[in-house]
């Protein structure tokens, strides 16, 4: 269907168009629907129809967005590469496709509320009028798009439209933090994972998965193979959707497992500053929820990998390099001696940033520095928990907490203006995120050392004892492991090659941590 450009004159759009020759676009939207059965905009389409049907033409298209904000915005990505925030209405945007292509030339909406209101969906109908020639009308109310009051009066009605969403998302944001702060749970279609579906209750199987997964952490499996045990196990998500690291990040590191409420995706703080407390059992202490915090997100990100940046499937892999040129080596595997298969570590060839003269069967590597680090594991162990240094600024942290509290008793009563307010309160916070960051550093540290040493040699023998936990152990004591060539051809292992590197002392002291009493 060809449209053309309408004649502008005299502050009209001339539409020209026979009823007959009308080709209707029929659209009925609504907000929300509590029961999902679509009933409103049923008996919207239902009028929609019978009231084209007296205007003449024909109906090309029904559209029913049922559940859908006319309102609320998403963040999204523009051709640029820069974000934005507009609202998202996939079949709404399919209408004005299809007008503007000429498929149809006519919309019919309910009235203007349902049809917009963001202004820009306005803006975009009044193109639509003036520059295709499109015939724009509602079931209900005034709406004239052709003509300069007309549009007048529909831009009031849409910015009136959006004061009113804008009210009533205040009023129910209003609601839901005073809720909030008195410890209640917030709304939401599916349950947290670890508690039933009244969100206060636990569930055990679940809280079992979640310690277990904690423990798993701290001893350095990676979050991607837990995901991968539990979608292997059949444990399901409380929404039926695939496991993933993302969402299981997102349980691992809600506050709520400690019994912290959060409000807009931020602990919810009290008049005094004081995280609130919500009104469900917890899972986890503060201590424990903290400890294992520095195993997700950028743990992942940091997990060890290969020279290229792979997940590594060799023991040694993050770790081995060349004591000719200091490159990362690879692994891979050749023909053995015997005629079978072995794992080996080689350095790369020129081209790949290497020198390609250094290579050594992996197995004996692997045992040789295997056997050091677990050696170094028992020396640490046998140091006393209580020698292990602990977080000491408690006193600091109230203290800053304190004059958080009385600066805003102040401001509150109006004994200090905002213009030092706000100021004041930024330092004060971002002293209590330095000192509440210290404290989570030391003590996942603490914790760490505490879990990842303890009988080392015996969790090696288990099957279970993954890669990633293997790697992790390796990683408390070696930065790397450098292999030095030892001449042309196989020879016997020798392991004066093999040169470990320690972390050493002002390392350890760096990151709050203890060095190990000695090394081999």
């Amino acid at each position: 269907m060809a449209l053309r450009t309408p004649r502008r004159a005299g502050g009209r759009t001339e539409l020209d168009i026979d009823p007959d020759d009308l080709s209707w676009i029929l659209y009925a939207r609504e907000s929300e629907d509590a029961e999902g059965d679509g009933e409103q905009v049923e008996n919207q389409m239902e009028d929609l129809v019978e009231q084209a049907q007296a205007v003449g033409g024909s109906i090309g298209r029904r559209v029913s967005e049922n559940d859908t904000s006319a309102f609320k915005k998403r963040r999204v990505r523009l051709p640029d590469g820069t974000f934005a925030y507009r609202v998202i209405r996939p079949k709404w945007d399919s209408v004005l496709t299809d007008l503007r292509q000429g498929k149809h030339n006519a919309l019919m909406v309910v009235n203007i509320d349902r049809g917009m209101r963001d202004p820009r969906d306005l803006e975009d109908l009044i193109d639509l009028v003036e520059r295709h020639g499109v015939y724009v009308t509602a079931l209900t109310g005034f709406l004239d798009l052709s003509t300069d009051a007309g549009i007048a009066m529909a831009r009031n009605e849409v910015n009136q439209r959006n004061i009113e969403s804008r009210n009533i998302s205040r009023r129910i944001s209003n609601g839901k933090r005073k809720a909030a702060l008195k410890g209640r749970n917030s709304g939401g279609a599916y349950r947290p994972f670890g508690w039933n579906a009244d969100k206060e209750t636990l569930n055990l199987a679940e809280v079992e998965h979640l310690k277990k997964a904690r423990l798993s952490l701290l001893s350095g499996k990676l979050p991607r193979t837990i995901v991968r045990e539990w979608t292997e196990r059949g444990v399901p998500t409380v929404t039926g959707a695939p496991w993933t690291v993302r969402s299981f990040e997102q349980i691992m590191t809600n506050p709520r497992l400690y019994g912290i409420k959060t409000y807009k995706g931020q602990i919810l703080l009290s008049g005094d500053g004081t995280p609130v407390q919500g009104n469900w059992p917890s899972i986890f202490t503060e201590e424990e929820f903290t400890s294992v915090q520095p195993y997700l997100t950028s743990y992942e990100r940091d997990a060890p990998r290969d020279a290229r940046g792979h997940a590594t499937k060799y023991l040694l892999s993050p770790f081995v390099r060349c004591g000719r040129c200091n490159a990362r080596q690879k692994a891979g595997r050749r023909t053995a001696k015997d005629g079978g298969k072995e794992h080996y570590y080689s350095c790369r060839s020129k081209e790949e940033g290497g020198c390609g003269g250094c290579s050594r069967a992996g197995e004996p590597v692997d045992r040789y520095i295997t056997e050091l680090v677990i050696q170094d594991h028992e020396r640490a162990s046998l140091r006393a928990v209580e020698e292990l240094p602990g977080w000491d600024r408690h006193e600091d942290l109230q203290a800053v907490r304190d004059k958080i509290r009385e600066l805003t008793d102040q401001y509150r009563a109006n004994a200090i203006s905002g213009s030092r307010f706000f100021p004041l309160l930024q330092a004060l916070e971002d002293d209590e995120r330095a000192l509440l960051a210290e404290r989570k550093k030391i003590d996942s540290l603490r914790t760490r050392r505490m879990t990842a040493v303890a009988d080392l040699r015996q969790k090696w023998k288990d099957p279970d004892f993954t890669l990633d936990q293997r790697q992790a152990a390796i990683s408390e004591s070696l930065i790397a492991v450098i292999i030095h060539p030892v001449g042309g051809g196989r020879r016997a292992f020798d392991p004066s090659k093999i040169e470990p590197v320690w972390r050493t002392q002002e390392e350890e002291d760096e990151s709050g941590d203890d060095a190990p009493a000695s090394k081999p």
